[in-house]
C-alpha cells in the first residue's frame, strides 16, 4: 500500500490505493463542483476548467497538514504547497476529469498549475485542462464528466447550471444527466447477469462508478 500523507490521501490515494470497489465504498470527501467547457467560434473544444469547493471537514484536515504558521487558515504560500501536492498526487487518476466521444476517451493534457483558494473555512481548487487532440463538437455529442473510480471523493453537480459553455456558438446545446443510483445499480446487475462464459465483471467496479457520475453531453449544430 502506498504511504498515506495529508492531502494526497483524500484526493489521490484514498480508496483507490487499497483497491476498494465502488459498489462497496462510499464517499469520504465531498466537492461542490463546477465545470466550464471552453470552445471557439468554429465549435471546437479549447479547454475544460474545473472548480472544486471541498466540504468543511476535509478542508479542516488540510489545514492540519499545511498550516505552517498555525493561524487556523491557509495563507497564499500554504495554498501554493497544497496546489503543488494535488498537482502531483492526482495525475495518476487523470485529475478525475474525463471527456469522451462515443465509447472513445479523449486524452487531456495535464493542467500546468492548480490554484488554491481559502474562504470561510473551505478549500477551493481551480485548474484547466486542454485536449491533446482536436475535438469537433459539431460532429457528434461529446460527454464531459468528473468522477473518482473508487468513489472515495464525490463530485457534486446538483443541476445543469454547474456546467457552463463558454465562447462556443449559440447553436451548441448541452444535455444534463444525473443518474438515479438505484436504477443504475439495477441496470448494472442486469448487464452482469447477461455476461457470457469467459467474460468477466469490470475490475473494481470502475464502469459502475462511471455510470453513477453526473455528466453533460455537448453538441453544436453544423
Amino acid at each position: 500500500m502506498k504511504r498515506r500523507q495529508g492531502l494526497a490521501i483524500a484526493l489521490a490515494l484514498g480508496a483507490s490505493s487499497v483497491g476498494i470497489g465502488a459498489a462497496e465504498a462510499h464517499p469520504h470527501v465531498f466537492a461542490d463542483s463546477r465545470m466550464e467547457i471552453v470552445g471557439d467560434a468554429a465549435g471546437h473544444l479549447v479547454s475544460v476548467r474545473n472548480v472544486w469547493r471541498f466540504d468543511e471537514l476535509f478542508s479542516s484536515s488540510v489545514v492540519v497538514d499545511f498550516d505552517k504558521n498555525g493561524n487556523g487558515a491557509l495563507d497564499p504560500d500554504e495554498l501554493e504547497a497544497v496546489s503543488e501536492t494535488v498537482l502531483k498526487s492526482i495525475a495518476e487518476w487523470d485529475f478525475y476529469t474525463f471527456v469522451s466521444v462515443g465509447s472513445r476517451d479523449v486524452k487531456l493534457n495535464p493542467p500546468q498549475t492548480i490554484r488554491g483558494l481559502w474562504d470561510h473555512g473551505q478549500l477551493t481548487l481551480l485548474f484547466e485542462m486542454t485536449p491533446a487532440e482536436p475535438v469537433d463538437l459539431k460532429k457528434q455529442p461529446v460527454t464531459f464528466t468528473v468522477y473518482d473510480e473508487s468513489y472515495f471523493v464525490a463530485f457534486d453537480f446538483p443541476d445543469e447550471s454547474r456546467f457552463q459553455l463558454l465562447d462556443l456558438p449559440k447553436t451548441c446545446r448541452k444535455t444534463y444527466t444525473q443518474p438515479d443510483p438505484d436504477a443504475e445499480a439495477s441496470d448494472w446487475m442486469n448487464s452482469v447477469s447477461m455476461l457470457k462464459p469467459g467474460q468477466s465483471i469490470p475490475a473494481d467496479g470502475v464502469d459502475y462508478s462511471k455510470l453513477l457520475s453526473t455528466r453533460i453531453d455537448v453538441q453544436c449544430a453544423p
